[in-house]
């Protein structure tokens, strides 16, 4: 089924638009969380966590393109829940990730940014993205978006673990200047 005709159904509030996105996009969302989740269980409910988040933002939001919408609703959904398993004692998680993107931010510590600074943000890391050469840009991303491990993206890309570490490394310095650069602070 087109997203178009399951956006039209979840316009109509039409439940049956739901099995459609697993059906079609459930691969794509659940590969999101099990990069920031570890438990199955966690995975699991994550993954019909976003399903209701789409059945509740889809209306009034009109994605234009839905694999992307699932994916950041995923991703949103999956760091929540590291969150309160952290706050619980109970898993470290996600938290490496945001800990090797800490140290690309130019000021101290970064506060998390309002609605204003976020758009600054994200239209600044744009830029730099586009600046990468394509399998640096892929790298990051299936690193710093996708959670995937230094490990598996090794295996992906047929490197060493170690050559993986090193490229994001001297990416996030990269980012770290042109943050800098930009005079991007949050």
């Amino acid at each position: 089924m087109e997203d178009e005709a399951i956006i039209g159904m979840l316009f109509d509030r039409n439940d049956a638009a739901l099995p459609e996105i697993a059906k079609k996009y459930g691969r794509l969302y659940a590969g999101v969380l099990r990069g920031i989740l570890n438990e199955e269980s966690d995975i699991e409910e994550c993954a019909n966590d976003v399903l209701l988040s789409a059945w509740n933002s889809i209306p009034p939001n009109r994605p234009e393109r839905l694999a992307p919408y699932l994916c950041t609703l995923a991703k949103r959904t999956g760091i929540d829940r590291v969150r309160y398993n952290t706050r619980q004692k109970r898993s470290p998680g996600f938290l490496v990730l945001l800990s090797e993107l800490g140290e690309c931010y130019p000021g101290e510590e970064p506060a998390a940014p309002d609605d204003t600074a976020g758009e600054v943000l994200r239209d600044a890391m744009n830029r730099f993205l586009r600046g990468l050469d394509p399998a640096e840009r892929i790298l990051f991303l299936r690193r710093y978006v996708y959670g995937e491990s230094p490990a598996s993206l090794a295996g992906r890309f047929g490197m060493k673990e170690n050559t993986v570490c090193a490229r994001l490394s001297r990416t996030r310095k990269k980012l770290k200047r042109f943050l800098t650069n930009e005079e991007i602070t949050i």
